[in-house]
């Protein structure tokens, strides 16, 4: 079993540090934006992940932060043409995104259609020269050798990381699977998406070597994580 060596988080700056706060609901308000921006400046968090139509908003809200704001391609099913992924990437980065969470065409990777794996990979790559590109493969849907074989081609293609999942499977993100991308592609990095809610989770996830936890339930991790360390510095 291949595992990257654990990340030892020392204080509550270096896991908000390792965590993408996201709100991708479609009932998502400005309201709710700007809770979400406002909890990942009090946590210092390394991102936001907002839907594409509220990345001018988040920008204005992270302005005079360091918060990294980062916003999905493809989003959720990735079954859209790669000449969509390539523009909305495009319109993206116009807008200020600093990361891109793009969806792979699943439904290709599962009939064996690499071509357009590698075509879209491509295309939103050169788009995205100077940004950060994660692709998202929705690794519990899949099997080992698809896993692998999408992981390859990201690689291949010069994708920054791996991310497990939309997080709309309704599945957590599996330490065996983590465990295999990192075999497949050691030099990659890689997000832990869905299912994320609470510290014990993330702590799980850590463990394994993951370079980010891509959850909805950051300030909830926190607390958590805080709650802990007060109990055992009494």
């Amino acid at each position: 079993m291949y595992v990257k060596n654990m990340i030892k988080i020392k204080s509550a700056l270096e896991l908000a540090n390792i965590i993408d706060h996201t709100n991708l609901s479609n009932i998502a308000t400005r309201s709710d934006i700007e809770y979400l921006c406002n909890q990942a400046k009090h946590y210092n968090f390394y991102s936001v992940v907002v839907a594409p139509y509220y990345i001018k908003y988040a920008k204005s809200l992270l302005n005079s932060s360091s918060i990294k704001l980062c916003t999905v391609v493809g989003f959720p099913l990735g079954f859209v043409n790669y000449k969509v992924k390539k523009k909305e990437a495009k319109i993206a980065i116009k807008r200020g995104v600093d990361e891109l969470d793009m969806v792979v065409n699943i439904s290709a990777l599962k009939s064996g259609d690499f071509e357009t794996i590698i075509k879209e990979i491509e295309k939103v790559r050169s788009i995205a020269k100077n940004k950060i590109l994660k692709v998202i493969i929705e690794a519990e849907l899949l099997k080992k050798e698809e896993i692998i074989n999408v992981c390859k081609i990201a690689n291949d293609v010069k994708a920054d990381f791996i991310k497990t999942s939309t997080g709309l499977s309704g599945l957590s993100p599996k330490v065996s699977n983590i465990n295999l991308i990192r075999k497949t592609v050691p030099n990659m990095k890689v997000k832990a998406s869905g299912g994320i809610k609470n510290y014990k989770t993330a702590f799980q996830l850590i463990a394994t070597g993951v370079d980010r936890i891509g959850t909805s339930s950051g300030d909830l991790i926190m607390k958590e994580y805080e709650n802990i360390h007060e109990k055992l510095e009494k």
